[in-house]
């Protein structure tokens, strides 16, 4: 008998191991960019993976070992190519990917992110983008930090449209002067192309953002966000040629429904969410934003 009950307590305890390590799908976190080795790094997500184990101790988690630090720089083509070839090699290697996966992204980030599932596509249950640079930015308030602070909006433009720092530089890449739009589309190499404002589309783009996203893409921006110009790019919102911020629904590639954002916000799958107080790198440390905003969506 004691046998029996001791049988019987170990298939249980397989029974309740099985289901706790099932509950929560996995999650992929990619980091933002930085000209500095202090930051823009997968240990950016150390608090908050902390906090996710604190809460789910039996969820996967894994902060993406990639383009750290100053190799945040790199052209966004080039970081694309590394984050899904890192990607494909987790995914085939784990089987508690197989069911689908959430991504949290900050950031440049989640702009990677977003471009790899408009490109490749995969099984994403909710993706969690947090101060995403979606629509690109603009103005000196994002470089006074870096060795381009002194200059101005317009000589910004002329160095970031260049063709060396196109193939060379990030930040180029998402720069988008709401002033020259026809100097945007020609002379930036990735924005323009992920989405969608060019006259040649590439379908796949849509169908692969769409059809990617089980649950639901959630972005987060707050106006006090103090790095991202405009901040409302963070909700795919950005300025019109007059430099007056406009919401997502006055944007080509949402009226245009370009790459798909109208059609998720149809199905009930786009959310956006303004929270006001909220500084850039504070997505990634203050608990009260984990709790309220994040661990509700992992937790599905």
């Amino acid at each position: 008998m004691n046998k029996l009950f001791l049988v019987l307590g170990t298939l249980l305890l397989s029974v309740v191991c099985i289901t706790a390590q099932s509950t929560y799908k996995p999650i992929l976190l990619m980091h933002g960019f930085a000209i500095s080795e202090d930051c823009g790094a997968n240990t950016d997500w150390d608090t908050m993976l902390q906090y996710i184990q604190k809460n789910n101790p039996n969820q996967i988690a894994i902060a993406l070992d990639v383009d750290n630090h100053l190799d945040s720089t790199k052209p966004m083509f080039t970081q694309i190519n590394d984050i899904y070839l890192l990607m494909t090699s987790i995914l085939e290697n784990n089987s508690s990917f197989a069911n689908g996966f959430h991504i949290i992204a900050h950031s440049q980030g989640a702009l990677l992110m977003r471009s790899i599932i408009e490109m490749y596509g995969f099984k994403v249950d909710q993706f969690i983008s947090l101060a995403g640079v979606h629509n690109g930015i603009y103005g000196v308030g994002f470089t006074n930090d870096y060795w381009f602070g002194n200059y101005t909006d317009e000589g910004l433009t002329d160095l970031m449209y260049t063709s060396s720092m196109q193939k060379k530089f990030s930040v180029a890449n998402w720069w988008n002067d709401p002033k020259n739009n026809d100097r945007y589309l020609k002379e930036n190499f990735f924005l323009p192309a992920l989405n969608q404002e060019l006259s040649e589309l590439t379908p796949e783009f849509k169908a692969n953002l769409v059809g990617s996203i089980g649950g639901s893409f959630n972005a987060f921006g707050s106006p006090d966000d103090g790095v991202v110009d405009p901040w409302v790019s963070e909700l795919f919102g950005y300025y019109d040629e007059n430099m007056v911020m406009i919401p997502m629904n006055q944007t080509y590639s949402y009226q245009q429904d370009s790459y798909g954002l109208k059609t998720l916000e149809t199905q009930g799958k786009l959310k956006l969410t303004q929270v006001d107080g909220v500084k850039h790198a504070d997505w990634l440390r203050r608990e009260d934003l984990f709790n309220q905003y994040i661990l509700p969506l992992i937790s599905k």
